[in-house]
């Protein structure tokens, strides 16, 4: 459905000082109101959040094979007269299936969390390593040799020794890990574990499978910590954007 609105933002080439103001972020309140909560002056259309609500409302209704029957019945009567026909019309549940079907596809897709330390440290103890491993390939026979003739141990790494460079890099991406790299990970999987991260990854599939879009959010406070919440997108406004993944948003907000 059509909507039209007229919203005018304040400038954005103006001082960060500015843009902390009370003044500059109520006129941005004001523009997002108008572009959508106000209908347009003839008042022929609804808002832009009534339209996708109402929108998003009938496609789940689909969804769920629970879809209103009356223009069926409107194509099968004569002048509103169904007298003549003695038909079931309950809707027979064929788009639920191939939904759940999807879904169950997407959630299926397990990713597990890595974690890689970018910083200089981080990368200068992955190198200092990598280097060690290559140093005890070349004097493989060299150790092994001092450590038979002498009982001294020479190699400067524990473990198994990559044969090939081939082995060394898959060694390197599946074997070695940073301390500061496993807490990470361990973090990160017990922050979804807590917020039962599975059930709401799997309300955002349905969402888009459904509506085409789902949103999830991050949020922070001193009792609860980080928090992961599922965001109704009947209930999501954002600024236009021309990318299907929201990176060139303006501002995104959550109607409560």
């Amino acid at each position: 459905m059509a909507y039209s609105s007229k919203s005018y933002f304040p400038s954005q080439a103006v001082s960060d000082a500015e843009k902390l103001s009370y003044d500059y972020g109520l006129k941005v309140a004001k523009a997002i109101e108008s572009e959508w909560f106000s209908n347009d002056n003839g008042g022929n259309y609804n808002s832009r959040y009534k339209n996708n609500y109402n929108d998003f409302h009938s496609l789940r209704l689909y969804a769920r094979g629970e879809q209103s029957i009356q223009k069926y019945k409107d194509e099968l009567s004569i002048n509103g007269d169904l007298s003549y026909l003695n038909l079931d019309w309950t809707p027979v549940p064929i788009i639920p299936k191939f939904v759940d079907i999807l879904v169950n596809g997407m959630t299926q897709r397990m990713y597990d969390v890595k974690a890689y330390s970018q910083s200089p440290n981080g990368v200068e103890k992955r190198t200092n390593y990598m280097e060690s491993l290559l140093s005890d390939m070349k004097l493989k026979e060299f150790d092994k040799l001092t450590a038979e003739k002498f009982g001294i141990n020479t190699r400067e790494t524990e473990g198994d020794l990559p044969e090939t460079t081939e082995e060394l890099q898959v060694h390197m991406q599946l074997k070695y890990k940073q301390a500061i790299e496993l807490a990470e990970e361990q973090a990160i999987t017990t922050l979804f574990e807590g917020n039962n991260y599975d059930l709401i990854q799997k309300r955002f599939y349905y969402d888009l499978a459904v509506l085409g879009i789902g949103a999830v959010k991050t949020d922070f406070n001193t009792s609860e910590g980080v928090t992961i919440k599922y965001v109704d997108p009947a209930n999501l406004v954002y600024s236009h954007t021309d990318s299907p993944y929201f990176d060139d948003i303006y501002y995104v907000g959550e109607v409560k």
